[in-house]
């Protein structure tokens, strides 16, 4: 093990220390950044202090002509300090894959302040195909936009996956639009959906509505972000009134009569495939008889 003596740590402090008041006071020279809220950034993402002051300038230009101002930029190098490492013409290139979303500025800022790592999406065909695909289900361009804000893996996620999440809000559970982009429940995994669904159904809690039902009647349902956008520990004690460990109970329980269901459907598939080989067997055996007949 080697060992670093007090005097040489001191010598690397002196010199962090050092590096670190010379990218302050650069970045309050040149791009106008407060002092303290810059400092308070490099305490609370330390690796900030590896990029150089030019990545820093470059990176809030383009930043800062989309109008996003010095608070919310701080926000979003400090959530994800390798934005400052991406060239200008990629970071560019990505902007613009998002303006073709046509979502607004103030809409994107808020969408790239709130979500940082949405920056690094280079791929503009898939997200213009995804915007396109949620759009078929959420009829506007704001719908979207709040999904992405509330689930930012609907950017990235499998399309399958999402449509199997939406289809069975909407048809399972009898969700309405408005709720579903109220709600980050897209952002979480079907199974978890799905049980806690069941749960409340099993409980008299949760009852589907009709398809005849009035809109405008209220649902006794509990709110879809009730459901989803919550721990464990709250969903059982505040949505289904059930300790936390009687939820924990019927999570297992539940698992294991999914995965009986699961097995008892490839057994039958297996069956099925069986019968077809053996079906297949007789037919040979007949065209073979046939033939010696003739």
């Amino acid at each position: 093990m080697i060992k670093i003596s007090t005097k040489t740590w001191s010598v690397i402090r002196c010199f962090c220390t050092g590096k670190r008041s010379n990218l302050v006071e650069s970045l309050t020279a040149t791009i106008g950044l407060d002092p303290k809220m810059l400092a308070d950034a490099l305490d609370a993402s330390p690796q900030l202090n590896r990029y150089t002051s030019e990545q820093w300038v470059n990176t809030h230009h383009i930043l800062d002509q989309e109008g996003i101002g010095p608070s919310n930029f701080l926000s979003i190098v400090v959530q994800h300090p390798d934005l400052l490492a991406r060239s200008s013409d990629r970071l560019m290139a990505n902007l613009n894959g998002w303006r073709s979303c046509q979502f607004g500025d103030q809409q994107l800022q808020t969408l790239f302040t709130a979500h940082p790592q949405l920056l690094d999406l280079a791929d503009s065909n898939q997200l213009t195909k995804r915007v396109s695909f949620l759009h078929s289900y959420f009829e506007t361009r704001k719908n979207v936009w709040r999904l992405f804000l509330n689930s930012p893996g609907l950017v990235t996620d499998r399309q399958d996956q999402i449509k199997s999440k939406i289809e069975y809000l909407i048809d399972e559970m009898r969700v309405e639009i408005p709720e579903i982009v109220k709600s980050s429940a897209l952002n979480v995994d079907l199974e978890v959906i799905r049980c806690r669904h069941v749960f409340l159904e099993r409980l008299g809690l949760y009852k589907a509505r009709s398809l005849k039902a009035d809109p405008d009647t209220p649902s006794t349902n509990p709110k879809l972000h009730q459901i989803t956008d919550t721990s464990d520990k709250r969903f059982a004690v505040k949505v289904a009134y059930v300790t936390l460990e009687e939820y924990e109970v019927f999570v297992e329980l539940f698992r294991r009569e999914q995965d009986r269901r699961s097995g008892a459907a490839a057994d039958k598939d297996d069956s099925d495939a069986s019968d077809d080989d053996e079906d297949e067997e007789k037919q040979s055996k007949y065209r073979k008889y046939s033939k010696k007949r003739r």
